[in-house]
């Protein structure tokens, strides 16, 4: 089983169910291609579907080459071996990441039978006499960076400024990287990076091909990196690191106890976004720390601990005096009720009810009134200090 390199000239069959045109149903992510055969010399003659070789896959643009193998095909019968081309790709021709063309190397009419034809690069539209387009939808950049690789780390990137970094800190010297990280940790402790966004970047590499000669200009090409201060979204995963970034400008304390992120030298997990929304469609949102939850916010920063005692402390006091209120209440109430019906002797007998009795009557209703009012109040505040009594760990 040998590894031929095939030119991409078509991909409009790779994004939804096709069939080719003889009616043969093809796998999804089939793209078209053109190969050289051996059986013609290397010739550019051949014109084929390839299909993804793994189940993750990225369908590569026009213009880009991938490498295919054949491999058993689902028309095989039994006793009878079908095959198909299978892809890996793209091939990073141009050491970029965003898009790596080469157009027409596989066109025997604009290749002039040399096998080394026409070429773009990103950022460059093609030479000679047709134009290039890498596909219905996509469109050249010229800020793409690859990110920065360390000793060790695999690296997955998009073509968009995104990436997801499975790397490590490093000690000693670290001058022979053009990038330096935002984190350090001990050697060789793992940190997981998922980035989306990141900073953009001068041109990449551009690199011209004529006919009959290799005559290549290329810019010096350049790493970007998934700086969480200008990454527009970032979620990192870290062991022992320190992470050097700048958090939100809101309030200038972060709650008591708070260690730094420049400091704190524990695992722990950092997002940061413009927005970032916690969504659970059928279950809870959990919240859960051995030690405190802290909320900041630009006026606020608040301890939920603290927050919570001082609350219980507050209503166990208002309880208290809202108690003692009540009785005060009913005290008045009753003195209203003995001024109103109390009798006094008089040289001449016992006198009369109070000529402002009514005033004592009313002022009894009003205490009577006061009293209920504040065993509400009391009533309901107790109900909410035995929910928060509840929530307490």
């Amino acid at each position: 089983m040998s590894v031929e390199t095939a030119e991409v000239i078509g991909i409009d069959k790779a994004f939804k169910p096709s069939r080719s045109k003889l009616g043969v149903p093809l796998n999804l992510g089939a793209v078209k291609i053109r190969l050289a055969s051996k059986q013609t010399g290397g010739s550019p003659r051949i014109e084929r579907f390839a299909f993804p070789m793994f189940n993750f896959q990225q369908v590569p643009l026009v213009g880009e080459h991938i490498a295919v193998l054949k491999g058993p095909s689902s028309m095989t019968n039994p006793g009878t071996m079908a095959s198909s081309y299978f892809y890996l790709g793209p091939i990073s021709i141009h050491g970029n990441n965003h898009l790596n063309p080469m157009p027409g190397s596989m066109d025997i009419e604009k290749a002039g039978g040399g096998g080394l034809g026409l070429a773009t690069s990103v950022g460059a539209a093609a030479a000679g006499k047709f134009r290039y387009k890498p596909g219905d939808n996509f469109k050249e950049k010229k800020d793409v960076l690859k990110i920065q690789p360390y000793e060790g780390d695999l690296i997955i990137e998009g073509r968009n400024r995104q990436s997801i970094r499975l790397g490590s800190s490093m000690i000693g010297n670290t001058m022979q990287y053009a990038k330096q990280a935002f984190y350090k940790g001990k050697q060789n402790s793992p940190i997981t990076i998922l980035a989306n966004g990141h900073k953009k970047g001068g041109p990449a590499a551009v690199a011209k091909v004529g006919i009959g000669r290799l005559a290549k200009s290329f810019s010096t090409p350049t790493y970007g990196l998934e700086d969480p201060d200008t990454t527009d979204s970032i979620f990192i995963m870290s062991s022992d690191h320190k992470i050097s970034m700048k958090l939100a400008k809101t309030s200038k304390k972060y709650g008591e106890g708070v260690e730094k992120l420049s400091v704190y030298l524990k695992p722990q997990i950092i997002a940061s976004s413009d927005r970032i929304i916690l969504n659970a469609k059928k279950d809870e949102i959990l919240l859960i720390a051995k030690k405190d939850v802290k909320i900041v916010t630009k006026g606020w920063n608040s301890d939920m601990d603290k927050f919570f005692d001082t609350m219980l402390d507050f209503m166990e006091e208002v309880i208290k005096q809202n108690t003692e209120l009540e009785k005060l209440h009913k005290e008045v109430g009753a003195v209203s009720q003995a001024n109103a019906t109390s009798i006094h002797p008089t040289g001449v007998g016992p006198s009369g009810p109070p000529t402002n009795a009514g005033s004592f009557i009313k002022s009894k209703g009003k205490a009577t009134a006061g009293a209920s009012k504040t065993k509400t109040i009391r009533t309901a505040i107790t109900k909410l200090k035995n929910v928060i009594k509840k929530m307490k760990g």
